[in-house]
């Protein structure tokens, strides 16, 4: 994450959709834009999300050149008739419509391979503002297009995800990191798990610096981002370098990986590197543990198979819990949890078996056992054991949770961590 040091970069960020206001469609195209732009030591100044309505875009359009140096406006672009944001900006800046024939010639080219009619191209995806730099779609046939005017770097892009990536990491990226090519800035992201954010304040707050920030909380952690700003690279990684280092003795077992590691991909490791087998039964996530284990690919080296035993009958005739202990200490329990594990070890003849025995919500909790009560159990052939868990939120977080505190408590058991 590496860009050059001098006067701080702004950028805007416009959404075009009213779709995003309704609350079915969630906006991740400006949350990707402002990870890309921060990799870059862009600042995002505001991102607003407004409807596809030539008024809304004209108001945010002229707010953006006004105060950030860079704005990107991004949906609304496309080859439908209705998409109206290259004639609205193009109004903005008074600059008519033009017919690109690089682009009819593409947009064209990629109709007769896909057999499709080019009904509306010339009127909407080859026309585009006089004077733009067209840039390129790899994976599409709606560039997005750049814009210099009113000192400020114009930036329309379509609404399509994957395109918009596509786009960055074709054209986007060299153009910016060109403009911003006078300042240094180097980042990373610190993963921990099993720890609340004011828990992890007052593990920090010592350091008395301003190069990190804590913390960026989702249902799996807290993330904590490390920002230095120095006058060459080799000072800045050394001294990143040195604050990652601070911040991971501090927070010790806690801490998991950094940037785009996942704590799945470090059980797939760890089980690699100890030639383990695993297995695993779960009750109130269905399936999530097993979901995001497989989700790395070469997975069926290290994980034998698993079981969603939902009901008690399951869990007796298929894991071999004990009927008895089921009717005396209830399914939600340390000693189920115990036997769950035992028993998904010795069904698919692995090392490790791990299991999830809970109460997800939002019904089915008592007074004794709340909404939210977890157990996860661990058998590796030799120690048998099960923690319990209170976790809040709503059905589905509760199920995230216990999936990542299952992997976590993998991960300790695996390197020999106390639980």
């Amino acid at each position: 994450m590496v860009v050059k040091k001098g006067r701080v970069v702004k950028a805007q960020i416009i959404v075009i959709g009213s779709e995003l206001l309704s609350g079915y469609v969630i906006d991740t195209n400006s949350v990707y834009l402002c990870e890309e732009l921060l990799k870059l030591g862009i600042e995002v100044v505001k991102k607003v999300i407004v409807q596809d309505k030539k008024e809304e875009i004209l108001c945010a359009l002229k707010e953006g050149v006004q105060k950030a140096d860079i704005v990107i406006l991004t949906g609304g672009l496309g080859p439908t008739y209705d998409d109206i944001t290259k004639k609205t900006v193009s109004s903005f800046f008074n600059r008519r419509l033009i017919l690109s024939d690089k682009l009819f010639r593409k947009v064209e080219k990629l109709s007769l391979t896909r057999k499709t009619k080019m009904v509306t191209i010339k009127s909407t995806q080859a026309l585009v503002p006089h004077g733009a730099v067209i840039l390129d779609n790899p994976i599409g046939t709606t560039p997005g297009l750049l814009l210099t005017e009113q000192n400020a770097d114009v930036i329309m892009l379509p609404g399509v995800p994957i395109e918009i990536e596509a786009i960055f990491r074709a054209s986007l990226r060299p153009f910016l990191e060109k403009k911003n090519k006078e300042r240094i800035v180097l980042s990373k992201n610190l993963h921990t798990t099993g720890i609340s954010e004011s828990a992890l304040y007052e593990k920090l707050k010592s350091l008395k610096v301003k190069e990190f920030t804590v913390f960026l909380p989702f249902p799996k952690g807290v993330d904590i981002r490390i920002t230095i700003e120095s006058d060459s690279i080799e000072e800045g990684r050394e001294r990143l370098s040195r604050m990652e280092d601070s911040i991971v003795e501090r927070i010790d077992n806690y801490y998991y990986g950094s940037n785009g590691e996942t704590l799945e991909r470090v059980i797939g490791i760890l089980l690699t590197m100890r030639k383990k087998k695993l297995a695993v039964a779960e009750s109130c996530t269905a399936g999530l543990l097993m979901k995001r284990i497989t989700d790395i690919p070469g997975s069926s080296f290290y994980f034998h198979g698993g079981v969603v035993s939902y009901s008690n009958e399951e869990k007796v005739k298929i894991l071999k819990v004990k009927k008895g202990d089921i009717k005396q200490q209830g399914a939600v329990s340390e000693e189920i949890a115990k036997q769950m594990a035992c028993g998904v070890k010795n069904l698919f003849n692995a090392d490790i078996g791990i299991s999830i025995t809970g109460i997800a919500g939002p019904a089915g909790g008592t007074e004794n056992k709340p909404v939210g009560l977890v157990y996860i159990g661990v058998f590796d052939g030799v120690d048998n054991f099960a923690k319990k868990y209170n976790f809040s939120g709503t059905r589905g977080i509760i199920r995230e949770k216990s999936a990542q505190a299952a992997l976590d408590l993998l991960r300790k058991t695996l390197l020999g961590m106390e639980i």
